[in-house]
């Protein structure tokens, strides 16, 4: 089954903000035991967040910005259903919280389905660790790895004087009944292979082009390819040399020391980001055009739980906001947040550096100096990007995981456990992995 975004974007009425923070904190502060709603009650759904989105004063800008609640979820299947769903087991919940937004359109189902679904942005760019493993698959490949392990330890005597098929044997007989795992989605196994083809396809017609071999359209074709290429670098480069890199410290404000405070109280976390698009039809044109290949790596190479060599990125999503001034970025990750970022500078610096060049945290407080969108600089100076980061980041009023105790690594190891009680080959292998 394929994962889906839902990002719904609403503007808070301004005498209803603090009604609702102090209606969504609570929740978000007792997740598991909190009267109102049960999250994992919904067992399509994997992660799921409410937070504010600031608004900024008239005197900041010409004609202000309301302050938006923004609600996260990484669901299974259709949207739709999801919301569906949602608004029959908690329909108080819902009303309650939306009742605080404009344009609510009263408690009826249909309507309020709709609201939400119209103001749905969904992803510029998603990307999904383990593409086609449910929220139950995941839970239940944990259960079974759980029961194996039990049984290991009550009979690790008598089974360590047995031979590999022999263990496999025992554990299948204990477990009973099992269902075979669903096969990995298509782009998991033949993503690369497609993607190298389009790469091929791609050079060959532009090498092609330019020596006639395909006739005078495809020739033209290439030579404004190239045009265009050299016009960007050109454009690209300008604007470059003009802006101006945020030199202004991580300042340990109290929405700082929130954030702080929540941060590896568990194996996983979650970050929030809201940064300023730079001002101009280039850099939303150029942001969007890297957005756009972000996403094509996600959906056919990175389907491995292996995001350009970031191994604890569970789901990942961009988002440009409405109005195109903003783009909002959200994670559900492993680990600290200090080895995150440094995961993604050791790894994946070109695609970071390529999304967040184009963004300001405000005038003359742009991203790192960067040069040719994200071939130099950018990133790679490691304390002015953390200070960049940090200075975006926002607090969340809720934040769910359906599985908070499992790493990126941990899933995958659980599914090959489960495919491997269904073969015999390589059994060393599989016993390495219990």
């Amino acid at each position: 089954m394929q994962q889906n975004p839902m990002t719904v974007i609403t503007e808070i009425l301004p005498d209803q903000l603090q009604k609702l923070e102090a209606y969504l904190a609570p929740i978000g502060t007792d997740i598991k035991n909190n009267p109102v709603i049960k999250f994992s009650n919904y067992q399509q759904l994997h992660y799921c967040t409410f937070f504010v989105i600031p608004g900024k004063h008239p005197s900041e800008v010409d004609t202000g910005e309301p302050a938006l609640l923004a609600f996260e979820a990484n669901i299974d299947g259709d949207v739709k259903q999801f919301i569906n769903d949602l608004l029959a087991g908690n329909p108080d919940f819902v009303n309650s919280v939306y009742s605080c937004c404009k344009d609510y359109p009263g408690n009826n189902a249909s309507q309020l389905t709709d609201y939400l679904l119209k103001n749905d942005f969904g992803a510029n760019a998603f990307y999904v660790a383990h593409p086609g493993q449910t929220r139950n698959t995941i839970v239940e490949q944990q259960q079974i790895r759980q029961r194996i392990q039990d049984y290991i330890d009550a009979n690790r005597p008598a089974l360590a004087a047995k031979q590999a098929t022999e263990i496999h044997a025992d554990i299948v007989k204990h477990l009973g009944t099992i269902n075979k795992p669903a096969p990995q989605p298509f782009l998991n196994s033949m993503g690369q292979m497609i993607f190298n083809g389009l790469l091929a396809v791609l050079g060959i017609l532009l090498v092609g082009g330019f020596f006639g071999m395909f006739g005078p359209l495809v020739e033209f074709l290439a030579v404004l390819v190239l045009i265009a290429g050299v016009a960007f670098a050109v454009v690209l480069r300008w604007n470059e040399m003009r802006d101006k890199q945020d030199d202004k410290p991580w300042v340990v404000s109290e929405q700082m020391e929130a954030i702080q405070r929540v941060e590896d109280r568990q194996l996983q976390n979650h970050l929030t980001s809201v940064i300023e698009i730079k001002p101009g039809w280039f850099r939303l044109t150029t942001l969007r055009v890297v957005l756009a290949g972000i996403n094509l790596v996600a959906k056919l190479v990175a389907t491995k739980g292996d995001l350009s060599g970031i191994v604890t990125i569970h789901f990942a999503r961009w988002v440009i906001l409405p109005g195109n001034k903003r783009l909002l970025f959200m994670s559900n990750y492993d680990g600290s947040w200090e080895n995150y970022l440094g995961e993604f500078i050791d790894h994946a610096s070109v695609g970071l550096t390529a999304v967040w060049s184009n963004t300001q945290l405000g005038k003359d407080r742009g991203f790192p100096d960067t040069q040719w969108l994200a071939l130099r600089g950018g990133s790679r100076d490691e304390q002015r990007f953390k200070n960049f980061a940090r200075n975006s980041q926002l607090a969340e009023l809720v934040w769910y995981s359906a599985y908070i105790d499992l790493s990126v690594k941990n899933v995958a190891n659980n599914r090959a456990i489960h495919e491997g009680l269904f073969s015999t080959t390589n059994l060393a292998a599989w016993l390495r992995c219990l």
